[in-house]
């Protein structure tokens, strides 16, 4: 049986996210890992950067991005000591097995595919990857979702759950990847537990390694034909785009964060 695995991140070497659960899938599965594909970071030109600045909202919130000092996201410092605090040197594991392309959903990525002919297909942080990618697998494509649907989908959506003090919905799911973004059958989801000083790189590494573990059980269920998927109500939940994710919006997550410090 053969598993690939398909990771993002910003380098050739992926996020530490990404490494973290490439280390857990190959002391798992080993030999039955035929190959790790990397792929280039979209880069942007400045106008486009300044349209997607535009796009994000009005000139207030363009203006209050330029004087926040917040960033995007989880701090990948942080991560890097939650996930991963003995990794000297950042390196994709998988030596030989490892590529990095243009583009998953490339002609280059899809000759390697074609060669392996992989039973199951693990992606985990990629952009969104097109049917002449996971319709290569044999058996199953799967995706790890950092956030838990069908009530979470998109974008930072272990973040939302805060800004709606929606503590309850703070997980992680593993699903059938489809072309519906975060909308395929779910193979397993796991809560992510709140404690009194996380932040959001606390949760998002809860969240990590919470999703790798039934990430692994899935794929062991997939290559025994013992996986049972169920289908998602995209009625219950919203799918979240990277625009919705303001300064406003980050405040308000941080001011809710100290509510929930406070009240535990």
């Amino acid at each position: 049986m053969s598993i690939v695995l398909l990771l993002g991140g910003n380098t050739p070497q992926g996020n530490p996210e990404h490494r973290y659960l490439c280390n857990a899938f190959l002391n798992r599965f080993g030999d039955q890992i035929k190959h790790v594909i990397t792929a280039e970071p979209v880069t942007r030109t400045f106008n486009q950067r300044l349209k997607r600045l535009l796009k994000r909202g009005h000139y207030l919130e363009r203006l209050a991005r330029w004087h926040y000092a917040g960033g995007y996201g989880p701090d990948t410092a942080q991560l890097q000591q939650l996930l991963l605090p003995n990794e000297q040197t950042p390196t994709m594991p998988g030596e030989g097995r490892h590529s990095h392309v243009v583009s998953h959903n490339s002609p280059a990525c899809e000759a390697i595919l074609d060669r392996i002919k992989p039973d199951v297909i693990v992606v985990y942080g990629t952009r969104i990857i097109r049917s002449n990618i996971f319709e290569r697998a044999r058996i199953i494509s799967l995706n790890m979702h950092t956030g838990l649907s069908p009530w979470y989908r998109g974008d930072s959506t272990l973040f939302w759950p805060i800004y709606y003090d929606d503590a309850d919905k703070l997980g992680v799911t593993v699903h059938e990847l489809v072309a519906a973004v975060d909308g395929g059958a779910i193979a397993a989801t796991a809560p992510v537990h709140y404690e009194p000083g996380d932040g959001e790189a606390q949760l998002f590494a809860k969240g990590v390694k919470a999703g790798t573990a039934i990430y692994l059980d899935c794929v062991a269920q997939a290559l025994a034909g013992k996986l049972e998927c169920r289908p998602q109500d995209l009625s219950l939940g919203r799918e979240f785009s990277w625009t919705h994710r303001t300064v406003a919006a980050e405040r308000r997550v941080l001011d809710q964060l100290d509510q929930w410090a406070r009240s535990a």
